[in-house]
């Protein structure tokens, strides 16, 4: 008797079902080690799924359980602890981290730490960039793509050349160009006589935002006035047997050409080779047979009209193939489409850190001042021109913008100069808002949505993020739960270990990468915890 109530004790303690340390199947939690585990990588990969398993019921159907396990009961309030601030890790003694805290209203500096330095802006870079485009074009501004010719229409036939013109739209996309296709379908034209033209003169053409990046980077696309919205395409690949290179392109345009590199290939996995009707591009041979990746987009003007070509064949309308001209100045207009009001490109461009669209924002911002095109650099710094007339009462040494996106390791900004220009922006209604309703918000929108998301930072810190390697920042606004109104900018940066990075520009391996990357997370415990600490204390 003895014995078999021993073995029922056993029985207890280890059956998972009954232990108190097991959780049970109607919590939907793993219950035991190896599937924790595996619904931990699950959950780490916003692209994974919780694996389906075929359950036998009691009716004998096969089910299979989809969508993640439901959570276990928690009281209310559970979840409205704040969680203890993380301590940063020390960084490197080549590092730098400078700020400054500023209340709104009664100008009173509240803190600060190397704030007349300058550090690496990143992305930061896109405040100053768009405030003064908004400022010089106005928040009502609308940029327009059109089709337009000199020639007269007869019989639906254009007596001449037809040009698609760009207007320096960042938003324009594959929509805008069915929307032109069919403007001209109801103006009854199914032919031109003479040549089919796009004119992307607006701005500088260039094939990528900053030399200083990889070109195969999709943040890192080409731009001119007539770029396609989001300057990326799809591309498969497959070597077969014979070693021979496949490749499949989305959208197919014939605008775009793959060649594979030499066994000796180091580097990135694709290498722009430029070309001059085509774009060329060079796979690295030691990539996998098989695979898909996005390529960015660098002669954006020719593809626009290549696939304006192929909307237009829909709708039974002829277009020869393109070739880049100007559009002449008495040139009646045939189609148009405008984009949405300039304080809605912004706020999309902040929210989400758009390259792109902040540097084709700020070209044709510069672009008015100067009537002038402009490239990356040049308009940089004549918005950065504007801006010192604002604020002549600021010291801008040390001040530098390679370009209006801040995709670059060369500009610098100190703290100080960055509380000035969001103290500039609040002060002037943007159109219907201020100019904060534009940035990034804590726990709700853009790159802030997955930061500071307590209840007590959670809507209290709208900002702009920067981020590249070895370089973060912050900065922007803070509401504090005392009703005040705080200004800041935060920058961390390591320079040294930037320049190394920049000598091997292409040749950096995964180890020196994920070095960097490692150290952006150091950096960013850092800022968050003294967003959250000011937060806390004043």
């Amino acid at each position: 008797m003895s014995r078999l109530i021993y073995l029922l004790i056993l029985l207890f303690l280890w059956n998972p079902a009954w232990s108190h340390a097991a959780p049970t199947a109607q919590t939907g939690t793993p219950q035991n080690k190896k599937s924790t585990q595996k619904w931990n990588q699950n959950s780490t990969n916003n692209n994974a799924k919780p694996a389906n398993r075929g359950i036998k019921t009691a009716q004998g159907n096969n089910k299979k359980l989809t969508g993640k396990p439901r959570r276990a009961h928690r009281p209310p309030g559970a979840n409205q602890t704040a969680a203890l601030p993380q301590t940063p890790r020390p960084l490197d003694e080549s590092s730098r981290i400078g700020y400054l805290l500023m209340d709104m209203q009664s100008g009173a500096i509240l803190e600060t730490q190397h704030d007349t330095e300058p550090f690496i802006p990143a992305s930061v870079a896109k405040v100053p960039s768009t405030l003064a485009a908004l400022h010089i074009l106005g928040p009502d501004h609308r940029f327009v793509t059109s089709l337009q010719s000199a020639a007269p229409v007869v019989n639906g036939v254009v007596q001449g050349d037809l040009i698609l013109v760009g207007g320096g739209d960042p938003s324009f996309n594959m929509a805008g160009l069915t929307e032109l296709a069919h403007q001209l379908r109801n103006r009854g034209i199914h032919r031109i006589a003479g040549r089919f033209l796009f004119d992307e003169s607006a701005l500088v053409p260039q094939a990528s935002i900053s030399q200083e990046q990889n070109d195969e980077e999709t943040y890192n696309s080409g731009l001119s006035a007539l770029t396609l919205d989001p300057s990326r395409i799809r591309m498969r690949w497959m070597i077969d047997r014979q070693g021979r290179l496949l490749t499949q392109t989305t959208p197919n345009l014939n605008h775009i050409s793959y060649v594979l590199g030499p066994a000796s290939t180091k580097g990135p996995s694709l290498i722009f080779l430029g070309g001059d009707r085509k774009e060329q591009w060079q796979l690295n041979p030691r990539n996998a047979r098989s695979g898909w990746d996005w390529v960015p987009i660098k002669k954006p003007g020719r593809l626009s009209a290549l696939a304006l070509q192929e909307f237009s064949h829909q709708l039974g309308i002829t277009l020869p193939e393109p070739e880049p001209g100007a559009a002449p100045a008495h040139a009646t207009l045939l189609a148009s489409h405008s984009s949405a009001p300039l304080q809605e490109l912004a706020r999309y461009a902040l929210e989400h850190s758009n390259n792109l669209w902040t540097e084709m924002i700020g070209g044709m911002a510069a672009r008015k001042l100067s009537g002038q095109p402009q490239t990356t650099a040049s308009a940089a710094k004549i918005l950065s021109e504007w801006t010192f007339k604002q604020l002549p009462q600021v010291d801008w040494s040390n001040f530098y913008l390679a370009n209006s996106s801040g995709l670059s390791s060369q500009s610098r900004i100190t703290p100080r100069q960055m509380a000035a220009i969001l103290l500039l922006a609040n002060s002037v209604p943007i159109g219907d808002r201020p100019y904060a309703a534009l940035l990034p918000v804590s726990g709700w929108k853009g790159t802030l949505a997955g930061r500071f998301t307590g209840p007590n930072s959670k809507y209290r810190v709208w900002a702009k993020t920067g981020t590249v390697l070895y370089g973060k920042a912050l900065a922007g606004y803070l509401y504090t739960k005392q009703n005040r109104r705080l200004v800041f900018a935060i920058f961390v940066s390591d320079v040294e270990q930037r320049k190394i990075l920049d000598a091997n520009k292409g040749q950096n391996g995964y180890g020196e990468l994920n070095r960097g990357k490692i150290w952006n997370q150091r950096a960013v415990t850092h800022i968050n915890a003294l967003v959250e600490r000011w937060l806390r204390t004043h």
